[in-house]
């Protein structure tokens, strides 16, 4: 048995998910110490991010942890992540850094979406992270698709797509991140969270490097 202490992780699921998307994840990933952060999509995002700071200072204190997002989630835990300074690593799966061109459309027509709102390109929420100065590792994995994964409506007719966000977005990451690693994995939007190739990057970079 290894004498290291565990890893303390906080997940936070994609929009429209719950907790439940990480469960093989969080079966292949080595013992841990998990937290798992839930949202509503209708809840505005600076209503979400207090909520998860309080969270995990209650449960973790002045313990180092690693977050590890999926898609919206990313957004969110990135914001959370100006308020603390004892976090090893983030992991983005999917990230809609540069926000996703399709919730501008469905904004327009859904004006009371939180969500579209917040992941449109240039809402506030994606325009706030140009502020944060991190001293921990990124780990942006990006999902590419398949032949048979891509969605017309995702690429506007084109563009390279994982059936719900761009590769284009998911590149985008904002100029100011320090100390980022991109990852690419030829899977679609939600395959990311059912690999084995994920359980492989998630172990080298927060279980097998520290």
């Amino acid at each position: 048995m290894s004498d290291q202490p565990k890893q303390n992780i906080v997940f936070i699921h994609g929009s429209g998910q719950s907790a439940l998307s990480f469960n093989y994840l969080d079966v292949f990933l080595p013992e841990h110490n998990i937290l798992f952060l839930e949202y509503d999509t209708q809840e505005p995002p600076d209503v979400i991010v207090d909520r998860f700071v309080n969270k995990i200072r209650d449960v973790y204190g002045l313990m180092n942890f690693s977050i590890i997002a999926h898609s919206y989630g990313c957004l969110l835990g990135m914001k959370c992540s100006e308020k603390f300074q004892n976090i090893d690593n983030f992991v983005a799966l999917s990230a809609p850094w540069g926000g996703s061109r399709t919730a501008r459309w469905l904004n327009m027509v859904f004006r009371q979406s939180k969500l579209f709102e917040a992941t449109k390109p240039g809402s506030d929420l994606i325009i706030s992270l140009s502020s944060i100065n991190n001293k921990f590792k990124i780990t942006n994995v990006i999902t590419e698709g398949t032949t048979k994964s891509g969605n017309a409506l995702a690429g506007l007719g084109s563009r390279p797509n994982d059936g719900l966000l761009t590769v284009e977005t998911q590149e985008s990451v904002p100029a100011n991140f320090n100390n980022v690693e991109h990852c690419r994995l030829k899977v679609s939007h939600n395959e990311i969270l059912l690999t084995y190739d994920t359980v492989d990057i998630l172990n080298k970079v927060i279980f097998y490097e520290n």
